[in-house]
């Protein structure tokens, strides 16, 4: 029996849309990053999260990467991240 460890990024994307779509939160973790900052403050953990509208093309140059989440386990606050930076989903490990 085959134990999957890793999803491929596209794959990851389409389960995080479709567990939001079901309204059923999952975790993931990702490398955050401050374009204005030009920094980052490390590896993040979501426990308990679900995407949301992010920024139109009209109102960022980053809407096709820049993944909106509400995060439930803080509060529900709205955060964001960069899609190439996820690094996990689920406990899978995601690859390119």
């Amino acid at each position: 029996m085959h134990v999957q460890t890793t999803i491929k990024l596209r794959e990851a994307i389409q389960r995080m849309r479709k567990l939001t779509e079901l309204n059923v939160p999952f975790s993931f973790s990702y490398i955050s990053y401050s374009d204005v900052n030009q920094s980052s403050d490390g590896l993040k953990q979501v426990e308990q999260a679900l995407l949301r509208a992010g920024y139109s093309h009209k109102h960022s140059d980053y809407s096709n990467i820049l993944i909106a989440y509400t995060n439930y386990a803080d509060n529900q606050k709205s955060r964001h991240f960069y899609l190439p930076l996820l690094m996990t989903f689920n406990k899978l490990k995601v690859i390119p």
